[in-house]
C-alpha cells in the first residue's frame, strides 16, 4: 500500500491512524466484520444484519481480520472520532486514474463527500466491512457526490444519510460495483430519498449492488442514457427500481421485493430529456406489499401498495422473462400521466402516453389478491383479484395507426383494459388486438 503526498494535516491524521491500525483494523473494524448473513444475491438476511454488525464467524478466535483492498494507489484507514476531513482530502487529492482505497471499518462522516477527479475507482474492502455512516451529517443534500468521469465505486456501505446516499451528477460512465445503501429505520420518511442516484449521465452500470429504505427510489437512474442494471436487490424502499426519462436501459437479473412498487418505468414532464426503450428482463419481481411512506407531492408517493412493474407515460419498452408474483394489487400496469393523480404539469413536449411496449413470455402469478392504495379509487369496479396486467386503455390521438401494446405468451396472466379515457364504458379482457410483436430490443453481453 501506498500514499501519494497528502497536505501536512492529512497525513497527521493518517499517521495516527496507520500506526493504530497497523496490527489490527482499528477499533472502529468491531462490529463490521460478520459477513456470514449475505446472500449470494446481496440481499441479507434482513435489517439485523444490513448495518454490518456481528461478533465474527472464527470458532474461538473472537474476530476474523478483514484483510485490505488490493490493486490501491493510496490507502485510508478510519481515524478515532470524524473522518470527514481525512476521507475529503483523500478525494481531493487523489490523482487522475488512480485507486483510493479503504480499509476495514466505520468511517463516521459529517458532511457531504465530493469527487471530483476523473478515472478514479473507490475501493472499500467489502459491503459489510468498510462502512460510512452518515449518522452525524449536518451539512450537504448528499452523502456522496460525484462530478467527474470514468468513476468506479466499489465494495462499500452508505448508512443512513439524510439525504441523498451517492449521487453522480452528468457524469460519463460510472459504475456501482457491490455498493450497499442502507437506512435501518424501516419505512421512514426521515430517510433518504435515493440510495444510487446517476442523474444525467452517459453510460451507467449498477451491479451486484443493494439498497435498504430509500424513501423514493432505491436504485434510481434519471435522465440518462446507456444504463445497465443487473444482478442487484432492492428491498425496503417506496420505489425499489427506476428508470426515469432514460434512453437505451437494461435491467436484468435484480430481485425487488417488499418494496411499494418493484420496478418502475416513468417519463415525468418538465425535465430535460425523455426516454423510452428500457429492456427489462429476468428479474424476480415479488411481495411488493410495502405501505407508501413517500413524500406528500412527490410522483411516486402516489404509487399504490402491492405494485410488480409500473409504466407511466413511457413508450417502447420490452418485459420479458421476468417472474412477477404475490404483488398484491397489480402484477404490471400500464398507465397514462393523468394530472389529477400525477399532478398538473404545463411541457408542450411532453408525451403523456404510453404505447408500444411489448410484454412476452413472463411469468405472473398470485398478483392483484389485495388491491391497496389510490388504484380501486381511480379504477372503479375492478374484478376480484385484479388481473395481472392492467392497462387504462389510452391510446395517444396523435399516432395513427395507434402503436398496440404487445401481450402475448405470458401463461395463464389475466389482462384488463379498464377503459380510463372512455370513462370506462367498455372495459375488455380480449386480448386479440394486443396479439403482436415488436422487435426485440438489444441485449447486452
Amino acid at each position: 500500500m501506498t500514499l501519494r503526498n497528502l497536505s501536512l494535516a492529512a497525513l497527521l491524521i493518517f499517521a495516527g491512524s496507520i500506526t493504530a491500525c497497523s496490527d489490527d483494523t482499528s477499533e472502529k473494524t468491531a462490529d463490521t466484520t460478520d459477513t456470514a448473513d449475505t446472500n449470494a444475491d446481496g440481499s441479507g438476511s434482513g435489517e439485523g444484519s444490513a448495518a454490518g454488525s456481528g461478533e465474527g464467524s472464527g470458532e474461538g478466535s473472537g474476530t476474523v481480520e478483514i484483510p485490505l483492498p488490493e490493486g490501491c494507489d493510496v490507502t485510508v484507514f478510519p481515524v478515532e472520532g470524524d473522518d470527514t476531513i481525512s476521507l475529503q482530502t483523500a478525494l481531493i487529492e487523489i490523482a487522475e486514474n488512480s485507486t483510493l482505497c479503504f480499509a476495514p471499518g466505520t468511517y463516521e462522516v459529517s458532511t457531504e463527500l465530493s469527487l471530483a477527479v476523473a478515472g478514479v475507482t473507490l475501493r472499500g474492502s467489502g459491503m459489510e466491512n468498510t462502512i460510512f455512516s452518515f449518522l452525524t451529517q449536518t451539512v450537504g443534500s448528499n452523502g456522496l457526490k460525484i462530478t467527474s468521469d470514468n468513476v468506479t465505486l466499489e465494495d462499500f456501505q452508505v448508512l443512513d444519510t439524510p439525504g441523498d446516499a451517492i449521487r453522480a451528477d452528468a457524469t460519463d460512465n460510472i459504475i456501482f460495483r457491490r455498493v450497499k445503501v442502507l437506512w435501518p429505520e424501516d419505512g421512514s420518511v426521515r430517510n433518504g430519498a435515493y440510495g444510487l442516484y446517476p442523474v444525467g449521465c452517459n453510460g451507467v452500470l449498477i451491479e451486484e449492488s443493494v439498497v435498504i429504505g430509500a424513501r423514493d427510489a432505491g436504485i434510481y437512474v434519471g435522465q440518462s442514457q446507456n444504463i445497465l442494471v443487473e444482478r442487484s436487490t432492492a428491498w425496503g424502499n417506496v420505489a425499489g427500481i427506476e428508470i426515469e426519462n432514460c434512453d437505451n436501459a437494461e435491467v436484468r437479473n435484480n430481485h425487488t421485493y417488499d418494496n411499494t412498487g418493484g420496478i418502475l418505468i416513468f417519463n415525468l414532464p418538465g425535465l430535460t430529456r425523455f426516454g423510452a426503450g428500457a429492456n427489462v428482463h429476468d428479474n424476480l419481481v415479488e411481495n411488493n406489499n410495502r405501505d407508501n411512506f413517500g413524500v406528500e407531492g412527490t410522483v411516486v408517493a402516489v404509487v399504490p401498495p402491492g405494485t410488480g412493474i409500473l409504466v407511466l407515460a413511457n413508450d417502447d419498452n420490452e418485459f420479458h422473462n421476468n417472474t412477477v408474483t404475490g404483488n398484491n394489487t397489480v402484477g404490471l400496469l400500464l398507465f397514462t400521466y393523468q394530472p389529477g393523480i400525477f399532478g398538473a404539469q404545463n411541457d408542450p413536449n411532453f408525451n403523456k402516453y404510453a404505447s408500444g411496449n411489448n410484454i412476452h413470455d413472463n411469468i405472473f402469478s398470485g398478483n392483484g389478491t389485495a388491491p391497496r392504495g389510490a388504484l380501486p379509487a381511480v379504477l372503479p369496479n375492478l374484478p376480484s383479484p385484479i388481473p395481472d396486467i392492467l392497462w387504462d386503455g389510452c391510446s395517444d390521438p396523435a399516432v395513427d395507426p395507434a402503436r398496440p401494446h404487445c401481450i402475448r405468451n405470458n401463461g395463464g396472466a389475466t389482462f384488463l383494459n379498464v377503459d380510463f379515457c372512455g370513462s370506462f364504458a367498455n372495459p375488455t379482457t380480449a386480448l386479440t388486438p394486443h396479439d403482436c410483436t415488436y422487435e426485440p430490443l438489444p441485449v447486452r453481453p
